[in-house]
């Protein structure tokens, strides 16, 4: 007799970051990003449709989160990158490390 073992889908978060929160400081988006996936995430959509641009700080908390995910099966999503952020991801190569949803 065999047993199927069926997972559950993987917990998502969405999260949207707006210009005001990344010019107070990066420190409570990375608790909270690290909140999210302590408390069962390991999917997170990161909706930066409200940003100018991707700071390397930013980008740096955003890793430690995939980094996370990964550990737990999932990763994280960029969702609405205008084409200077999309442009950033792919230079840098992260377009491979992230999911990339560009802007429409």
């Amino acid at each position: 007799m065999t047993h199927t073992v069926h997972k559950p889908p993987p917990r998502k978060a969405i999260v949207t970051i707006s210009q005001q929160e990344i010019a107070g400081g990066l420190t409570e988006l990375r608790w909270h990003l690290n909140d999210l996936v302590m408390d069962g995430a390991c999917l997170v959509v990161i909706d930066v449709s409200d940003l100018d641009q991707l700071s390397s700080t930013l980008l740096s908390a955003l890793l430690d989160t995939h980094r996370m995910c990964r550990r737990r099966g999932g990763g994280v999503v960029i969702r609405h990158a205008n084409r200077r952020a999309a442009d950033i991801l792919r230079r840098t190569g992260l377009d491979r490390v992230f999911e990339v949803e560009t802007a429409a």
